[in-house]
């Protein structure tokens, strides 16, 4: 995450300037989608896009902070892609891993301390390893500021509203905690909203899909209902700083036809804040509980250190395509 987040060529500056004259998005979200089709048309492997797609993910951290975004979600990894072969499944797995891995490299070695890396979805079937890893990167940047960086994996948004209700009617069931306790006729907005989140989420501003699919395939519904969507036949891996830009472009042309938005807290009053406040922080602090059970189980960074995998000769491959 934090290659080259301090260089800009001046082109990229010179772009940047362009967008921040306008209004820039507080939460922009991405789907990446393409990281097969972009193989396939290089003559690559599938494995071989997933990994261009992974390499790409690492640029968004200084684009958005070249942009002046405060909170980045992209969906990695939907529930439906277990359907995929195991061989896919499995480098998938493989390449989080790798991920969260070098995060915590650059964690312990102080090259990301302002970024809050936070996973959401369901983790039922990823390896235990990963679980663990995918923890214990969260645990370690649950209080770093001001930027947030979320990657939904085993996600869709629809199941992400019913860990919301199944939360808060777990909540409701426990004995001895009147203070935080609400009937369902008491439950509003924010409170589904945020309880399907760790920590508090901004709404989505722009979305983003590549890929040249318009759709939404089930990525965060009930954050995005009032995002501008921006639709690109370019490829995840081919998504370039351009393009990026190009979408806060589009997002200042068509932020204007809608309110600006505000998280759902600003709706209610002080005595209704009062009142759910208590059962959204019991809930998080009861899933923190078992995120840091979890992240105690990772391995040691200094064993991690040893057996992350050399650097993929992706980038030569391409490179030597480029020759003919």
């Amino acid at each position: 995450m934090h290659r080259d987040s301090q260089s800009l060529s001046w082109f990229e500056i010179l772009m940047t300037s362009m967008a921040r004259m306008g209004p820039v998005p507080d939460h922009v979200a991405i789907i990446m989608d393409g990281n097969r089709r972009y193989a396939r048309r290089k003559g690559l492997k599938v494995r071989h896009g997933h990994e261009a797609g992974a390499d790409n993910l690492m640029n968004l951290d200084r684009w958005g902070k070249a942009v002046g975004c405060k909170e980045l979600t992209v969906y990695a990894f939907s529930s439906e892609n277990f359907k995929r072969s195991k061989e896919e499944v499995d480098h998938l797995m493989d390449l989080m891993g790798s991920q969260c891995a070098c995060w915590l490299q650059e964690i312990e070695s102080g090259d990301i301390k302002d970024v809050c890396i936070q996973m959401m979805g369901k983790w039922d079937n990823f390896p235990a390893e990963l679980r663990h890893r995918m923890a214990n990167v969260m645990q370690k940047t649950r209080h770093f500021k001001p930027y947030k960086f979320n990657i939904a994996v085993g996600y869709t948004g629809r199941e992400g509203i019913l860990r919301s209700l199944d939360a808060l009617s777990m909540n409701n069931d426990e004995q001895g905690e009147d203070l935080h306790r609400l009937m369902p006729s008491q439950w509003n907005e924010y409170l589904v909203e945020q309880s399907q989140h760790l920590l508090d989420m901004r709404p989505v501003d722009l979305l983003v899909r590549t890929g040249g699919d318009c759709r939404l395939s089930d990525f965060m519904m009930w954050e995005a209902s009032q995002a501008c969507i921006h639709f690109t036949t370019v490829t995840w891996p081919e998504f370039n700083f351009k393009e990026f830009i190009h979408a806060m472009l589009v997002y200042q042309v068509h932020r204007r036809k809608v309110s600006k938005q505000s998280l759902a807290i600003g709706h209610l009053s002080k005595i209704e804040l009062a009142s759910v406040q208590p059962v959204l922080e019991k809930s998080r602090n009861d899933r923190w509980a078992r995120i840091e059970r979890l992240a105690k189980k990772d391995t040691s960074i200094e064993k991690i250190t040893k057996i992350i995998t050399p650097p993929n000769k992706l980038a030569q491959i391409l490179q030597n395509l480029t020759k003919f």
